[in-house]
């Protein structure tokens, strides 16, 4: 980490966005590297509070997280507050922890440790102005850019592995919208989520019962346009949000 970077100055300008200042331009010096964005993330988080957690690839390519404030978890059909106009919407997959999740966890621990997996939204308007021009360690320092989780029904054959397509339907303002799916297994979040059990640890934030870890766009991210609804099913299971005006 650069000396010329200042973590804790980085997350008290992005925190005041978290209390409603206007979104930032940038973070001026941007993080030189991985460890001093998660050195804001875990200013940010102290600040906040922890409890969930965002699986990442950093530019595309490089495993990271994002450690998320609980306080953005809300459960399905809530009333959120307004969005700025650039928002956009992902459809996720949510794992629910039964269980505290140690370092070094084993794949099968991690396994374990899941108590159920929930179809969930998550909504993106990171606290920078511009996210198109952001960097990707700006995004990285800022939780990747997350607004928050929305927790739907729990998926009733998650543990046969999710190993194709969810068949995920969704609609904004009752618009039905045709986008693909990605699929994801639930082989590929365990094997995330052991990584994950480790970062967290190194991070003084370790996982526990309770924790909620989106696994990834499913769909999306989708701009919301202004929409007051989104509503999604997938087999049996529903997440729906309702957003309050500007």
């Amino acid at each position: 980490m650069s000396a010329a970077f200042d973590p804790e100055a980085a997350a008290r300008a992005l925190l005041a966005v978290h209390g409603a200042a206007p979104r930032l331009p940038g973070l001026v010096p941007p993080p030189p590297d991985p460890d001093a964005a998660y050195a804001v993330q875990r200013a940010v988080i102290r600040a906040l509070g922890g409890g969930a957690w965002k699986m990442a690839l950093l530019a595309g390519r490089d495993r990271h997280a994002g450690a998320l404030p609980g306080r953005g978890v809300v459960r399905s059909d809530a009333l959120l507050p307004p969005l700025p106009a650039d928002a956009c919407i992902e459809v996720e997959t949510a794992l629910i922890l039964g269980a505290d999740l140690p370092a070094a966890a084993t794949a099968a621990a991690a396994a374990d440790a899941i108590a159920e997996v929930r179809l969930a939204f998550e909504l993106v308007a990171p606290r920078l102005a511009d996210r198109g021009t952001a960097l990707p360690l700006e995004l990285m320092a800022d939780g990747f850019g997350s607004a928050g989780i929305v927790l739907g029904d729990v998926l009733p054959d998650w543990r046969d592995g999710m190993t194709g397509p969810l068949g995920i339907a969704l609609w904004l303002d009752e618009r039905r919208v045709a986008v693909p799916e990605t699929a994801a297994s639930l082989a590929e979040a365990v094997d995330f989520l052991a990584w994950l059990a480790g970062h967290a640890a190194a991070q003084d934030l370790p996982l526990c019962q309770g924790d909620v870890i989106i696994t990834g766009a499913r769909i999306g991210p989708l701009p919301l346009d202004g929409a007051r609804t989104a509503r999604a099913r997938a087999g049996g299971a529903a997440v729906s949000a309702r957003f309050a005006g500007p």
